[in-house]
């Protein structure tokens, strides 16, 4: 009989549970949630924040929504490179046999694994010139490091997220200013542990995985702001800052969710039907996130050119990494797609980890 490997055991537990995303034991950056459309971006997204990622980038961008918004359904995957070669490894093997668990993860050591996946229903519309949306999220995060090569150790970190996030977003009597909040109720359940090899191979593993895990419900506040610069006539300029989780999200076992603030700045402009968007973010720029102080790994750069219709294509550079995104729309259908590469070591270019992104929306 075969066993489903840990990561696949952990992505299970989270979409059964209907529950986000942990700081890793491989310093990959910590952020609550991360959606395909400014990944693609190269994760800059601060002054851009025109959809329903506003909830958790810029609420102030939602006073850019004029009609009816609604996500029916959006489910989305986001794998590592590292993890799709364990998935197709791991179906050869007796995942119930102690020494060829320990093989397969033998394999491993020092590859970084990741896995998440989200859902988030919403909807959004415009009352009084001001934009509201309300969303129920439930997303499952890991990220696994494997180490020591003479008897290999599986080091999770896991957390699942469910709750409830409503927010608003408009303009002041002073046009070219936006503000916004979003509110935030969220339950955790996470954990981080040590496996080995002995302990996955185990018929009561998944019975001991449950048993590890807290659990912990938190209330927090985003707010941000938008300017558009009035004396740059040939494009629309913004700057902008959102100051998230206030106060910071406590879930013990280094699994909180810190308070931060993030600058933004994009420029767009329109020709013959088409759309271009530029953008650059900085993140954390307190340095809140005191294991995590490395400058490069805030910045993110990127552009999306939006044409007439179907289709959007957009690229960037999240921490110095190269990033490609695309999204294709059919009437009520969307499919949106991102490459990136997160860094996961204590600095920019030390060790990186390409992760692929997907979602299949229907609504409008």
């Amino acid at each position: 009989m075969k066993k489903r490997p840990l990561f696949l055991i952990v992505f299970l537990l989270g979409v059964i549970l209907m529950t986000g995303q942990g700081t890793g034991f491989c310093k990959g950056y910590p952020r609550f949630f991360q959606g395909v459309r400014p990944m693609g971006m190269g994760g800059a997204f601060t002054a851009v924040a025109d959809d329903e990622n506003a909830l958790f980038y810029n609420p102030a961008g939602l006073s850019n929504i004029s009609t009816l918004n609604l996500g029916i359904l959006n489910p989305m995957i986001d794998i590592s490179d590292n993890s799709i070669d364990l998935i197709s490894d791991a179906g050869d093997i007796d995942m119930n046999n102690t020494g060829e668990v320990a093989e397969l993860l033998r394999k491993y050591v020092g590859d970084q694994q990741h896995l998440r996946a989200s859902l988030f229903p919403y909807v959004g519309f415009n009352v009084a010139n001001t934009g509201v949306m309300i969303g129920g999220l439930a997303q499952a995060n890991m990220d696994t490091d494997i180490r020591n090569p003479v008897w290999p150790e599986a080091h999770v970190d896991y957390a699942a997220d469910y709750g409830v996030l409503g927010g608003i977003g408009g303009k002041i009597p002073f046009q070219d200013l936006k503000l916004g909040a979003t509110l935030k109720i969220i339950n955790r359940q996470s954990l981080r542990e040590v496996y080995t090899a002995t302990d996955i191979a185990d018929d009561n593993f998944e019975d001991r995985f449950e048993d590890d895990l807290s659990s912990d419900t938190r209330i927090s506040l985003d707010i941000g702001t938008i300017y558009t610069l009035p004396f740059i006539e040939w494009a629309q300029t913004d700057i902008a800052l959102a100051v998230q989780n206030i106060p910071s999200m406590e879930f013990g076992d280094d699994m909180d969710v810190e308070t931060q603030a993030n600058l933004g700045f994009a420029m767009s402009k329109s020709f013959a039907g088409f759309k271009l968007v530029g953008a650059m973010d900085y993140l954390d720029l307190t340095n809140a996130i005191g294991e995590d102080s490395d400058w490069a790994k805030r910045i993110h750069m990127g552009a999306e050119l939006q044409f007439p219709i179907i289709l959007a294509l957009r690229a960037g550079l999240n921490q110095g990494y190269g990033t490609v995104g695309a999204a294709v729309s059919f009437w009520v259908i969307r499919f949106d797609f991102a490459t990136y590469a997160e860094e996961v070591g204590a600095y920019a270019g030390q060790r990186s980890d390409r992760r692929y992104m997907g979602q299949f929306t229907i609504g409008w």
